[in-house]
């Protein structure tokens, strides 16, 4: 395996490391494969080790290069410095799909990761994102989406500012990350305390277009940070849109399960949860 960490920004030091798999050999060398760039969750508060390189590891077993974004984060990084990260990203692996011999660029994100990629097709024509920082549209647009419990709406499952005792526990207990403090529409407006209107327009649900890729989503009935209305209302959108869509919402499970397998959770967190399903779902989709 090709492994590097290449820079996104000097100035934030994002960066995004490589899980590239080796040529093959035989019948197989010269093999060109698709890709996937992932962007972790983290409430862009932090970025989830559990949805970074065990996501990538596993689409490296199946096949797929991987990429995973370690994208800018917290209040200083404001809208739209991520996404101009994850552009960029998406810009290199573009560049040098004859060098790491790929065919398509698909883009994955977990929760707030989630709503990183999905903006990422949402403003994959806007100025702020090509122009300002070199790019076309082309360059960075992804084939197809993969989302994962995405943060869509922004909307909170509860009133900012409090929690459900349980979640707060597992917080407390460092079982989760802590999203306690700048909500995540603080963050990505880079103040405290906006207005109404100006975390509405955080909203993506009214910004989808009918340009934005064939996409996958999967979630659960039982998340407690985002609401399961997030991802059927995204679904019953791209249906309106004519944009092929996939979706699985799984009846039991929390929030930022990952693979929702023993390499990134107890065991005894995952038996008896059918959210696993959602890798083999997601491959046979890639398939069609």
């Amino acid at each position: 395996m090709i492994h590097q960490k290449l820079t996104l920004s000097e100035e934030t030091g994002a960066a995004m490391v490589t899980y590239l798999l080796d040529d093959g050999e035989f019948g197989r060398k010269g093999l060109i494969r698709p890709a996937v760039v992932i962007c972790p969750g983290g409430g862009y508060t932090m970025v989830s080790k559990d949805e970074g390189e065990p996501v990538a590891l596993f689409f490296n077993r199946h096949g797929y290069h991987a990429f995973v974004v370690n994208y800018s984060i917290k209040m200083k990084h404001p809208f739209p410095t991520a996404l101009r990260e994850l552009a960029k990203a998406m810009a290199i692996v573009r560049d040098r799909k004859k060098e790491w011999q790929i065919s398509e660029v698909f883009t994955a994100g977990f929760s707030a990761g989630g709503n990183l990629a999905l903006s990422l097709g949402v403003f994959a024509e806007d100025k702020r994102i090509t122009e300002e920082i070199g790019l076309t549209t082309q360059q960075i647009r992804p084939e197809r989406l993969i989302l994962g419990y995405p943060a869509v709406t922004l909307h909170p499952r509860y009133e900012e500012k409090t929690w459900d005792p349980k979640v707060e526990a597992l917080m407390e207990a460092g079982l989760m990350p802590d999203f306690r403090g700048p909500s995540i529409r603080e963050i990505l407006l880079g103040y405290e305390n906006p207005s109404e209107e100006a975390m509405e327009g955080l909203n993506l649900l009214p910004k989808l277009h009918k340009n934005l890729p064939p996409t996958f989503i999967w979630g659960g009935y039982e998340d407690s940070v985002i609401p399961a209305t997030d991802y059927t209302e995204l679904a019953g959108r791209l249906y309106e849109l004519e944009v092929p869509c996939e979706l699985h919402l799984f009846g039991h499970g929390p929030h930022g399960m990952s693979l929702c397998d023993a390499s990134v959770k107890n065991r005894e967190d995952v038996d008896g949860l059918s959210m696993h399903y959602w890798t083999g779902l997601c491959l046979e989709w890639l398939k069609q």
